[in-house]
C-alpha cells in the first residue's frame, strides 16, 4: 500500500490553518462575552486594541514593562540554573535526590498565592519578592525533567566517557545537553511562560511597579479597556519571546539529532 501520510509541509500549513482559525474562535468567544457583559466588566477586542496606541503613549507602559522584563529575566534563569544544576547533581546521587524529593513536592503541591503572600511577609513589596517567586516555582520543573532525562542516558555512552576520562564539562557538553534536549526544551517552554505568568501574578498581589501593578490600578478604575490592552501586550511579549529566544534555542539544542542521524 502506498503511504498517504501528509508531507512535513503540508502538514505545518495545515497546523497554522488550524492554529488560526482557534484564534479566530477565541476572537470570536471573547467578543461575544464582552458584548453579554457590558463594557465595564470586558472590554471588545476592538476596543482593547484601541486602548494599546494610548497606553504606548502615557509614558506609563514602557517604565512597567521594564521592571517586568527585568524581575522576570532574573527570576526565571536563577530558577532554570538552579533546578538544572540541582537535577544534575541529584542524578548522580540518591541521597540527594532522596533529600530534595518533599522539598520538590512541597513547591510543585503549594499555591502559587500562598507563596505569594508568604514571600510578601518575608521580602515586603517590591522586586525582591517577584524574583524570590519566580526562581522559587521555575526550579522544580527544570529539577525533575532534568533527573529523568539523566535517568535515559546511555550507560554505555556514560562508560565510554569514564574510559577516556572526559571532565565534567566535557560530559556536559557532549553526552548529557544531548541526551536531555526533549526535557530541556519543554521544560524551558513550561518556565518562561509560567515564570511570566507567575511575575504577573506577583506584581498584582504584592508590587509597588510593573505590567502586574498596572494590571491592578486598571482593574480599581474599572477601565476594562486598559485592562484588556496590557492583556494583549502580555500576550505578545510572550509570543515574541517564544519565537525569538525558546524556539532558536530549542532548535540549537536539537543539532544534535541531526548531526547524529546525518
Amino acid at each position: 500500500m502506498m503511504d498517504d501520510a501528509p508531507s512535513p509541509r503540508e502538514s505545518a500549513r495545515t497546523s497554522r490553518a488550524w492554529a488560526l482559525a482557534g484564534l479566530a474562535a477565541i476572537v470570536l468567544a471573547w467578543q461575544l462575552t464582552a458584548q453579554r457583559l457590558g463594557p465595564l466588566l470586558m472590554a471588545t477586542p476592538l476596543d482593547a486594541l484601541r486602548a494599546i496606541g494610548p497606553l504606548l503613549d502615557s509614558g506609563r507602559f514602557f517604565p512597567a514593562a521594564a521592571a517586568s522584563l527585568m524581575r522576570a529575566a532574573i527570576g526565571i534563569s536563577l530558577g532554570c540554573t538552579c533546578g538544572f544544576a540541582l537535577g544534575l547533581l541529584a542524578a548522580h546521587s540518591p541521597r540527594l535526590r532522596g533529600a530534595l524529593e518533599p522539598l520538590r513536592w512541597l513547591l510543585m503541591a503549594i499555591p502559587s498565592v500562598v507563596v505569594v503572600l508568604l514571600a510578601m511577609l518575608w521580602f515586603g513589596l517590591g522586586s525582591a519578592m517577584v524574583i524570590f517567586l519566580a526562581a522559587l516555582m521555575t526550579a522544580p520543573g527544570l529539577y525533575v525533567n532534568t533527573v529523568k532525562g539523566m535517568a535515559q542516558v546511555d550507560r554505555q555512552l556514560l562508560e565510554m566517557t569514564h574510559v577516556y576520562r572526559f571532565g565534567f564539562w566535557l560530559r556536559l557538553r557532549h553526552l548529557y545537553v544531548p541526551a536531555l534536549t526533549a526535557p530541556l526544551s519543554a521544560a524551558l517552554l513550561i518556565a518562561v511562560n509560567g515564570g511570566v505568568r507567575l511575575v504577573v501574578m506577583a506584581e498584582v498581589l504584592g508590587a509597588d511597579s510593573g505590567v502586574g501593578h498596572a494590571l491592578a490600578n486598571a482593574r480599581a478604575t474599572f477601565d476594562s479597556s486598559e485592562l484588556y490592552a496590557w492583556v494583549l501586550m502580555i500576550l505578545a511579549f510572550v509570543g515574541l519571546l517564544e519565537l525569538a529566544l525558546i524556539q532558536p534555542l530549542q532548535r540549537r539544542l536539537g543539532r544534535w539529532q541531526e548531526v547524529r542521524h546525518a
